[in-house]
């Protein structure tokens, strides 16, 4: 009896390891990360920021570093790093971020529970998802860190309770929105917790894990420094204007005045599509890596 011939799966790692190294050649011909100084209004430098991010390792498709990059070619100069439930990831951004140029990173989490979401940014260690929105959120005051509504729409109950909305340092006034009724939703809550508490940062985020874009939703922040501190300050304060998908600006007229009448720059990335090649390229590469080891 003549037995089959062995079946090498060598050609196929081969290929793998091809794959992710036109990866790593195309990302870097297509890496450009422009500079930029922000703007002055009034008192204020005005940052803009996008404080509801996902990394990896964790539940995000980036590293800290390529974000960092990514988050200046869309004109970014702070970011929160949000993972589900868990810090490592975001106090190693803040700490890579302390020492290299670039966006400034601030530590954070989505606090993620069946009856809310909630962003907590400038925190140093995890908080308990297991206790209701109102605990959390002093929890992250205890820290000295600021507790954000994240896209809050009727079915999360843990903000029925008007107390606990008031407890809130911002809410996400603008996130990307399924249709027309989520941003609505969420552009009303805002107005809601207003009513409760004068001071209510109205926040603009991009919920980036791959997609959607980065910085889709933005936040102008108007700081006393541009340091993690000041952005911190002026988020408890109140001192910011969310920006929607459709270019609409909530928060308080008179910083919106500030701003002037064209705030958004338009961006052009001429690389950008390259780069989400290079990107399906690593994860296909390393992938086939992992199965053909």
């Amino acid at each position: 009896m003549v037995s089959a011939p062995a079946v090498s799966i060598r050609p196929s790692r081969a290929t793998s390891a091809f794959v992710l190294a036109a990866a790593i050649v195309i990302g870097t011909l297509a890496d450009h990360v422009p500079s930029r100084s922000p703007r002055r209004a009034g008192e204020y430098v005005v940052l803009e920021g996008d404080f509801h991010v996902h990394a990896f390792p964790g539940d995000g498709a980036l590293a800290p570093w390529t974000l960092r990059d990514a988050a200046a070619r869309e004109r970014l100069d702070v970011f929160a790093v949000t993972n589900h439930n868990r810090t490592f990831t975001s106090r190693f951004a803040q700490w890579m971020a302390a020492r290299s140029s670039g966006p400034i990173i601030i530590a954070g989490q989505e606090i993620t529970n069946p009856a809310y979401h909630l962003i907590a940014v400038g925190i140093d260690h995890t908080v308990s998802a297991d206790q209701p929105a109102k605990g959390a959120i002093a929890d992250v005051h205890a820290q000295g860190g600021v507790a954000i509504a994240a896209h809050p729409t009727p079915r999360f109950h843990g903000y029925d309770d008007d107390a606990t909305v008031a407890a809130l340092d911002g809410t996400e006034a603008a996130h990307p929105a399924d249709n027309v009724s989520n941003q609505r939703q969420f552009a009303a809550f805002f107005e809601r917790a207003r009513r409760l508490k004068p001071t209510m940062a109205p926040i603009g985020s991009s919920d980036f894990h791959v997609s959607p874009q980065l910085a889709g939703c933005r936040t102008f922040v108007f700081a006393r420094e541009a340091s993690a501190a000041g952005v911190i300050e002026a988020i408890r304060r109140g001192r910011t204007i969310a920006v929607d998908e459709d270019r609409r600006l909530y928060g308080d007229p008179r910083l919106i005045e500030l701003l002037g009448p064209n705030p958004l720059e338009e961006r052009r990335d001429d690389n950008g599509a390259w780069r989400r090649v290079s990107l399906a390229l690593a994860w296909i590469g390393l992938l086939g890596m992992i199965v053909f080891a």
